[in-house]
């Protein structure tokens, strides 16, 4: 794309046109071709062009906020199966896994496969496979719940102080740096 500025008959620019890719079918490749000669304006190539326009802040700071939550389902990821209903299933296992702990263990390992599969289905589905018992499946399941909590707050506050460090820049640079001095969990 030309870029051009138009220039009044006593040789004043008026106007720089950074992209003009209409003035370019008006007048391609040629100096002083007259544009709009009806008010004595000629548009011709400029120079030196113009320096692209810096984006506004606020898209700056839209798009490094959206490459934080980016960075923060990958931080994520690296730890947990994607997918909504994978959620609701580690939610499911957590609550099940809480209430076989409230029974206590010689309550729950009492349980038929048939109790254990109709009370907790979804925890009972790791018997025998991650765990012994309905109990040895239910304390493992807290187990990463707990580890899971801890490494949910470190990528949860390296999100929130990220994106509140790039909403307070003054500046696209500043909000750059901040996005950059994002420490994730690893």
């Amino acid at each position: 794309m030309m870029q051009y500025e138009i220039v009044s008959g006593s040789g004043e620019v008026v106007n720089r046109v950074a992209i003009a890719s209409n003035l370019d079918l008006i007048a391609p490749d040629t100096e002083g071709v007259p544009w709009r000669p009806e008010a004595g304006f000629i548009a011709r190539k400029m120079a030196q062009p113009l320096a692209p326009e810096a984006p506004p802040l606020a898209s700056v700071k839209a798009r490094l906020v959206s490459r934080v939550e980016m960075d923060a389902e990958g931080v994520r990821l690296r730890y947990i199966t994607p997918g909504s209903g994978m959620a609701m299933t580690y939610g499911e296992k957590r609550d099940q896994a809480a209430a076989v702990h409230a029974i206590g263990e010689t309550a729950a390992n009492a349980l038929t496969a048939d109790q254990a599969r109709e009370a907790y289905p979804t925890l009972a589905a790791s018997i025998g496979i991650e765990g012994a018992t309905l109990w040895a499946c239910a304390q493992l399941v807290i187990a990463r719940a707990e580890a899971w909590a801890d490494l949910s707050y470190a990528i949860e506050r390296a999100r929130i102080v990220g994106k509140k460090a790039i909403s307070d820049a003054s500046d696209a640079a500043a909000a750059q740096a901040a996005y950059e001095a994002i420490t994730w969990p690893t």
